[in-house]
């Protein structure tokens, strides 16, 4: 989805939004697993460890995403001004948890302020619009400014390119002078092996010649 394109509408179905607030618990929590086996190690999961190297990525990521998620909305109407209001918070280890109970009542006493703080009661918005926008278009922007042409992601993965290419061409020059030095080694082993049996050859006919002329003497 391109930056224009992202957008948050607003809906008068109770259920559907529930049903979108838990899946952003999850979207979230799988989010921050992601985060933790690009930087793990000792991890047998798919691309464990690629961002090793590159913790500050993920710290900043993870640094900012969280504040967004966590922050008061430019439209908190009533008592409902967070997440933290419809019963979303942080456990011990960071992960986001959903406490049904809290958003049950906060939808059945304060639905409208709920919408009024995720949408600001408006539909259609995008990372253009000027005006407060509610905590999910928000949410949405800071997303999306990660991955348009000057993002952090997008200038990553631009810079990752260009450094895989260097090494690419690296590694095949690297590859030709590896070949060239096996070559070598190949070929002075070949002549040690050949010095190795024409030695082993002088040898043999040394000793003979020495027993043939101790047999000589013997016999005098």
């Amino acid at each position: 989805t391109s930056s224009s394109q992202l957008s948050v509408d607003i809906t008068n179905d109770k259920s559907t939004l529930k049903t979108n607030v838990k899946e952003m618990v999850n979207m979230y929590n799988d989010l921050l697993l992601l985060l933790d086996n690009f930087t793990a190690v000792d991890s047998d999961a798919d691309m464990a460890g690629s961002l090793s190297e590159d913790t500050s990525v993920v710290r900043f990521l993870r640094t900012k995403i969280k504040e967004a998620v966590f922050a008061d909305s430019s439209t908190g109407s009533g008592s409902i001004t967070a997440l933290r209001d419809i019963g979303i918070s942080l456990d011990q280890y960071g992960n986001v948890k959903f406490i049904e109970a809290d958003y049950d009542a906060a939808i059945a006493s304060s639905y409208d302020d709920v919408v009024t703080m995720l949408t600001a009661d408006t539909s259609n918005e995008n990372l253009f619009t000027v005006s407060n926008k509610g905590l999910a278009q928000d949410i949405a922007t800071l997303l999306g400014d990660f991955t348009d042409s000057t993002g952090i992601l997008t200038l990553r993965e631009s810079g990752s390119k260009t450094e895989l290419s260097d090494h690419q061409e690296q590694l095949e020059k690297l590859e030709v002078r590896m070949e060239k030095v096996f070559n070598r080694y190949l070929e002075q082993f070949g002549v040690m092996e050949s010095l190795m049996a024409t030695l082993d050859s002088t040898k043999d006919y040394l000793t003979s010649q020495f027993d043939v002329m101790s047999k000589v003497y013997d016999e005098k």
